[in-house]
């Protein structure tokens, strides 16, 4: 059992340094973090996180953390958020927006309230925000939801979204969802919003479907022009569905419509705009592999200024995937037709593809390469080539080694944070002791080719931190006494974890036990060879009072010691009419079982007949000698068959068992024997 009487919290506390060369400028610094998340107390009812991060010494990006401070608690049907998280009302209204605020929810048995008070940190339209909900459940998994969110706007400064909040904003909404069957779910949203100046509605509706062969998904969403939620003059519109033929072979079809006009937080860059459809047969032609076709169009531009692409392009696909032995392997091939609207253009665009992957000696290596001749860009069949790997390594359980490269990215992922290079070394000191060390070539989101260098060196203390007494530490105590042995100092007892050494008296004792149960042992190796308890070890032991006390003595084992006599009964029946004389015996080597028992330990030995047979180190007192046949031939007949003796420090008992082998013998009847015959007359 553990040796603790707290109920404990993992937390982890960690100090990083930070260095970075930004754009040719190079900053450094050092940021601290703590994060826990656990519960309060043994019973597990008291949830908590919490979580707080120092200011970032560099510019943020995806590779490093921003300033964050937040904690939550929950227990049974109350849950409270404080601090910094991303807070959402609903899809239509405020689907996600970073900021520091205040969130709680109450849980009735079949409806929810709750609302919070969020200040967003990194979308400067908006001031503050306050929302408030309650949720009603119909059944398991359909409920209606109605809420109403409130937004006042930042006054006199610069407007970084897509639309400007003239006034506050009022947004009342009511969300659903429908487990119409087992197969199929409805969900859907309404919402209206409500200024000084205008008015707007906004709506969502979806459904998914799943069958044994059928799977499909199905979303819209439209925004009128002067809705003052999320979204604000658009419309999307996904869809995926999916039909197995066989085990082998399936088709699927998948529709995308981005929405345009969106209130993301000026954090991040927006990707670009997409329209696609995309559907395709796939066929596994055997168990290891299998190969895919797609046709489709695709519509991708660039929401950044200036622009770095604008194009629609039709394109036919294949891709095949195989298990070579350990490697897996896909290789891909895509030709389309593509118009690009930047530079005024038509052209071919091919993209041919291959990734390779495997696993050797604790190690994955993952390998990238693609050649492309395309017109989606600046240039007219523009060659491109990409290529990297990845290679992770664990060493042993606490190291490990990570490394990647790339040379180059897709210009459609320039919105984001992209690594070119990066090594990532993890190292357990000790026990809760890490040490981690990156570095990092990037590209920052909407650069296309100035390259950024970032560095950590971070150290994690893994701590167990004590926030609930369980029991109150217990003891035992005790003395060994003396009964005819050498000595009993220096005898070493075990008790769980814990060690104890007797003294000169042969007092032990165990300090700061937890409660519970326990084997108490000793360590026959601190003792004289022929030493033995009075009582049987290991002893199970429940200690729950505050002091306990168990005493035992050590004295010298017994020893019982036997042999077993074969003699022959020659003494003839007179009552007998013959004696059978056997033939020459098999040379069958006779035994029994010869069993010791004090009532506690039982022991049991073969012993043949003519040898001799001994029980060692048994403890002094009462002890019985049973006897058992062991298939033993019914010729013999055992004299005795029990024995009983009181056995004394030291003592060695000699037993002699006395087996009779008895003479086969054949007895005859005599009886009267009638003899007669028949006459047969000869016939002429």
């Amino acid at each position: 059992m553990e040796d603790d009487i707290y109920h404990r919290l993992p937390v982890s506390a960690s100090i990083s340094f930070i260095g970075m060369q930004n754009r040719g400028i190079y900053q450094n610094g050092f940021q601290g973090e703590i994060y826990g998340k656990g519960t309060l107390d043994k019973e597990n009812k008291n949830q908590i996180e919490f979580h707080a991060v120092s200011a970032n010494p560099v510019e943020f990006n995806s590779f490093t953390q921003y300033e964050e401070y937040f904690i939550n608690y929950k227990r049974d049907n109350v849950f409270v958020h404080l601090g910094d998280k991303t807070y959402s009302a609903s899809y239509l209204t405020e689907f996600a927006r970073y900021g520091r605020g205040a969130e709680v929810r109450y849980d009735f048995k079949r409806f929810s309230v709750g609302g919070f008070y969020n200040h967003p940190r990194f979308f400067r339209d908006i001031k503050d925000e306050f929302n408030v909900y309650s949720t009603f459940k119909i059944r398991k998994e359909s409920e209606i939801t109605a809420g109403y969110l409130y937004k006042t706007p930042r006054t006199g400064e610069m407007n970084f979204g897509n639309i400007r909040l003239d006034s506050e904003a009022h947004l009342p909404y009511t969300t659903g969802k429908f487990k119409i069957s087992k197969n199929i779910v409805v969900s859907g949203e309404a919402a209206y919003s409500k200024t000084e100046q205008m008015e707007g509605t906004a709506y969502m509706a979806q459904a998914q479907a799943t069958f044994e062969r059928f799977n499909g998904n199905l979303m819209y969403m439209r925004a009128s022009p002067k809705f003052a939620g999320y979204f604000t003059n658009t419309s999307t519109f996904n869809g995926n569905i999916q039909y197995k033929i066989s085990k082998k072979l399936n088709v699927f079809g998948n529709y995308t419509q981005d929405a345009r006009n969106f209130q993301r937080d000026t954090l991040f860059y927006a990707a670009p705009y997409r329209r696609f459809l995309q559907y395709g047969i796939q066929y596994k032609y055997i168990s290891t592999g299998l190969i895919t076709l797609y046709n489709g169009f695709q519509k991708y531009q660039d929401r950044l200024e200036p622009k770095q692409f604008d194009y629609y392009e039709q394109y036919f696909k294949v891709s095949v995937d195989q298990q070579i032995g350990q490697f897996l392997v896909n290789v891909q091939g895509q030709f389309g037709k593509t118009n690009n609207y930047l530079s005024g253009f038509n052209g071919n665009s091919s993209f041919y593809t291959t990734n390779i992957s495997f696993e050797k000696f604790k190690t994955s290596f993952s390998i990238y390469a693609s050649y492309a001749i395309t017109s989606r860009y600046q240039m007219q069949n523009e060659k491109q080539v990409y290529y990297g790997a990845r290679i992770f390594s664990r060493f042993s359980d606490k190291t490990s080694l990570s490394l990647f490269y790339q040379n180059n990215y897709m210009p459609e992922e320039y919105f984001r944070d992209r690594n070119l290079f990066e090594v990532l070394y993890h190292q357990q000191l000790f026990r809760g002791s890490e040490l981690d060390v990156s570095g990092r070539y990037s590209l920052q989101r909407g650069e296309l080719g100035n390259k950024d260098f970032i560095f950590s060196l971070r150290y994690t203390l893994r701590l167990n931190v004590p926030v609930q007494k369980t029991a109150e530490y217990t003891s035992l105590s005790g003395n060994i006494s003396n009964l005819g042995v050498k000595k009993t100092e220096g005898i070493k007892l075990m008790l769980g974890n814990h060690l104890s050494i007797t003294d000169k008296d042969g007092n032990y004792q165990f300090k700061n036990v937890v409660p519970g149960e326990y084997f108490l042992e000793i360590d026959r190796s601190t003792a004289d060879i022929n030493d033995i308890t009075n009582v049987s070890l290991p002893a199970t032991l429940h200690l729950d009072a505050k002091e306990n006390i168990f005493n035992f003595g050590l004295t010298t084992a017994s020893t019982i010691k036997g042999n077993i006599h074969l003699s022959e009964n020659d003494g003839k029946d007179e009552y007998s009419f013959a004696q059978y004389q056997p033939t020459k015996e098999k040379n069958k080597r006779q035994s029994i079982i010869v069993e010791a028992s004090n009532g506690e330990q039982t022991y049991r030995k073969i012993a043949f007949i003519g040898e001799n047979f001994d029980f060692t180190y048994l403890r002094p007192g009462e002890w019985k000698v049973k006897l058992y046949r062991n298939g033993l031939d019914k010729r013999y007949k055992i004299a005795a068959d029990s024995f009983h003796y009181s056995l004394k420090p030291s003592q060695t008992q000699n037993i002699s068992i006395h087996i009779v082998k008895q003479q086969s013998e054949i007895k005859y009847q005599q009886e009267m024997i009638k003899v007669g015959y028949n006459d047969v007359k000869k016939k002429k």
